[in-house]
């Protein structure tokens, strides 16, 4: 394993080479924007600093879980992989459990690249994380590798910090709540009041759902930092996850499909990859001016 810090005026990252993570995100201060981890720490499973416990990971070649852990293609079940970290499903897939290879690079840019086989994925993933004046910006490409075609998403993981006083809001068309084994249950347009964050709100409690009809665009304010960020992604899938209030961090997910999309009618968001076919999914994290409309810090 081998760790990139890269900087510039504004942020300052480490990014792992197992699991292509983000060990760390800091403004010019020293600030985290991500959550903390320990700078000695490794990130192979089982370890000290497990992949699920970096500031961000990559989740190829899907986001979530999938019932059953199973899919169906032209009405043939395939089963999925086994997790190392999970029991019962494919979490996440294994992009985030594999150690990439640099490929390039510069002093506040880093391209890492996966080849991974593994039960029905055979693909090429490439990750490219990039600093520019006050954002992080990131991509992720997969190209299939295999010779029958097959169904692939992708998303980012990241665990924004937070403190009692931070909130947050985006605007989405509705919601998957969380069910039984972590899965969604039926859509729903109607918001609960605790699930509704058109309007600036803290989250509290357990949260673990995804939205859809995503505007592709969400924001976090730190009040007692005076502090805003935005996260942009041309997603259209964003899942919100925190254990709980005094955990330290929320995750604002965007993906390229829904939870459960493998079993759901038209697979939404999904891409279905025939040999040498790409597809991509981006994000911008950007630390942005503290004062705003509707949220006085």
């Amino acid at each position: 394993m081998t760790v990139y810090t890269l900087s510039n005026p504004h942020l300052r990252m480490r990014v792992s080479t197992q699991g292509a993570c983000v060990l760390g995100l800091e403004d010019e201060h020293g600030r985290p924007l991500l959550r903390g981890t320990n700078p000695d720490a490794s990130c192979n499973p089982g370890a000290s600093c497990y992949p699920g416990e970096s500031a961000l990971f990559p989740m190829v070649p899907l986001a979530n879980r999938v019932a059953g852990n199973r899919i169906e293609l032209w009405g043939e079940a395939h089963g999925l992989p086994e997790s190392p970290l999970d029991p019962d499903f494919f979490l996440h897939g294994d992009g985030w459990l594999q150690p990439w290879q640099r490929v390039a690079g510069s002093a506040s840019s880093v391209t890492l690249q996966l080849t991974s086989q593994c039960g029905l994925f055979h693909y090429l993933a490439e990750i490219d994380y990039r600093l520019q004046g006050v954002s992080l910006l990131a991509r992720i490409s997969l190209t299939h590798l295999g010779e029958a075609p097959c169904l692939y998403g992708a998303g980012f993981h990241p665990f924004f910090w937070r403190d009692e006083q931070t909130k947050i809001r985006f605007l989405a068309s509705g919601v998957w709540q969380e069910g039984l084994e972590h899965l969604p249950t039926d859509w729903s347009s109607r918001l609960a009041p605790h699930l509704d964050f058109r309007q600036w709100q803290r989250p509290q409690g357990w949260l673990n759902h995804c939205y859809g009809g995503w505007h592709g665009t969400a924001e976090l304010v730190h009040p007692t930092r005076r502090q805003r960020l935005k996260v942009v992604s041309d997603a259209s899938f964003l899942m919100l996850y925190q254990p709980d209030d005094a955990s330290g961090f929320v995750c604002l997910e965007p993906q390229s499909h829904a939870a459960n999309a493998h079993h759901m009618a038209g697979h939404p968001g999904l891409r279905l990859l025939q040999r040498g076919d790409t597809m991509s999914i981006a994000m911008t994290i950007t630390l942005m001016p503290a004062l705003i409309d509707g949220c006085q810090v």
